[in-house]
């Protein structure tokens, strides 16, 4: 079942397109819990080239 968040201007039996997004799960941008699992070098490498920010910049943007 969806919910709608907000209510929609539309008309009685207008029809409609919808698109689904999921909402990113912030466990999944928990670098230090990943850390203590073991990270590969390549990951490694990334978490270490700003990847935090990103999370914090995606975070963010969910929060809006």
């Amino acid at each position: 079942m969806l919910k709608l968040m907000k209510p929609l201007a539309l008309r009685p039996g207008e029809r409609v397109g919808l698109i689904v997004v999921r909402i990113p799960d912030a466990r999944r941008w928990d670098l230090d819990r990943l850390a203590k699992i073991g990270l590969g070098d390549e990951d490694a490498a990334l978490a270490n080239a700003g990847m935090s920010e990103w999370a914090n910049d995606l975070d963010d943007e969910d929060k809006r």
